[in-house]
């Protein structure tokens, strides 16, 4: 039983450490990543919440006061768009898609 319990430490150890390692796809160096990180819970509840997300209310997520970019928020889904699990970054690209402007 002692040993079981050290082998699970130890490969949650290794399992943690690689996650540490992996490179996130979304670009934590760009101001307007920031936005869409500090959107991210209207962001989620906008597609996630709907049927059918609404572009304008992707758009409403990321006006507010005190934004890290003064890029226009298309701009920022555009560059953005792997801040996000899956199905939200699927629908950001579909409504967002590169080139951006």
């Amino acid at each position: 039983m002692r040993s079981t319990a050290s082998l699970r430490l130890l490969w949650l150890v290794f399992a943690c450490a690689n996650a540490q390692t992996t490179p996130l796809s979304c670009p934590t160096e760009e101001l307007a990543c920031h936005d869409i990180m500090n959107s991210s819970q209207c962001i989620a509840q906008s597609i996630l919440g709907q049927a059918s997300p609404s572009k304008d209310a992707l758009l409403k997520c990321l006006e507010y006061e005190g934004a890290a970019s003064d890029l226009p928020p298309e701009t920022k889904y555009c560059l953005c768009n792997g801040c996000h699990s899956t199905p939200i970054n699927d629908a950001i690209v579909k409504m967002f898609p590169p080139p951006c402007s």
